[in-house]
C-alpha cells in the first residue's frame, strides 16, 4: 500500500520538479569561462589565468567581474589532487548570474 501511494505521490510532484530545474532559464543568465592553471616541475603553482569568456553581449567591467569570480573558482579548486601534476591544466566554469545582478555590475 506504501509504495503505491509513493508512485502516486512521485506523478504528482513531478511537474513541480521539472519546472524547478528549468526556473533558472527564465530570470539568471549562464556563461561558460575557461582557466588555465601552470604548474611547474616542483608541483607549484605558475599562474593562473583567464583563457576564453563566452559573452558577446558584456561590457569590459561584467567581464572582468566574470573573470574574477572564473579565478575564484579555480583557486577553490586547486587542492584536487588530480590537479598536482606537472603542465598546464584546462578548467571550464559555469557561471550562473541574476539578470538584475548582471545588470547592476555596470553602475
Amino acid at each position: 500500500m506504501k509504495a503505491k501511494q509513493l508512485v502516486i505521490l512521485s506523478f504528482l510532484c513531478f511537474p513541480f520538479m521539472v519546472s524547478a530545474q528549468h526556473s533558472w532559464r527564465t530570470d539568471s543568465l549562464q556563461f561558460k569561462v575557461y582557466t588555465r592553471v601552470y604548474f611547474n616541475t616542483q608541483q607549484q603553482i605558475d599562474s593562473v589565468k583567464v583563457q576564453k569568456i563566452t559573452c558577446d553581449y558584456c561590457s569590459q567591467k561584467q567581464v572582468l567581474a566574470l573573470s574574477e569570480e572564473a579565478l575564484h573558482r579555480t583557486r577553490m579548486d586547486l587542492n584536487d589532487p588530480n590537479l598536482k601534476k606537472a603542465g598546464v591544466h584546462v578548467q571550464a566554469h559555469f557561471i550562473r548570474i541574476s539578470k538584475e545582478d548582471f545588470k547592476s555590475i555596470n553602475n
